[in-house]
């Protein structure tokens, strides 16, 4: 069953825009070369954030070198995190995210908003790996079993 359109559609767009806004360029740059440009922007930025390298995030909004614009950057990648999160009851409300942004209010970390495509792409393996072979054991099983 699809999920209405409420406001919080309005906030994960928004944290597309703060994505766009934060690596100054498209979410998906389709005719660059480099595997940046190949990878979905919003997950990269996850994949870094995740990994403790904010850095190579903040590098590319960072042209000016200002702290202040730096502290901002970051302040802005926590937030897009926040409004992209999967289920919409786990996204802020647009008073959260300006108060957040202008550093009225604390912001967690966010969780990883990617994880639902994780399972999917985990899924959808298991999936190829079930189907029935011709000696009738499935794919997945004979293979656990030793079978194939």
């Amino acid at each position: 069953m699809p999920l209405p359109v409420t406001h919080k559609c309005d906030v994960y767009s928004y944290g597309m825009l703060l994505f766009e806004m934060l690596g100054r360029r498209r979410n998906l740059e389709l005719g660059l070369h480099g595997r940046e440009s190949q990878e979905w922007y919003p997950r990269w930025v996850w994949h870094r954030f995740e990994a403790g390298d904010m850095d190579a995030v903040l590098a590319r909004a960072m042209a000016a070198g200002d702290v202040d614009d730096m502290e901002k950057a970051a302040r802005m990648c926590k937030v897009a995190l926040w409004c992209v999160q999967y289920r919409p009851e786990d996204r802020p409300s647009m008073g959260n995210v300006v108060r957040m942004l202008e550093g009225e209010e604390e912001i967690a970390t966010p969780g990883n908003p990617f994880a639902h495509m994780a399972a999917y792409s985990a899924g959808a393996m298991l999936s190829d790996d079930t189907t029935t072979e011709s000696n009738g054991s499935s794919g997945f099983i004979g293979k656990v079993a030793g079978l194939r």
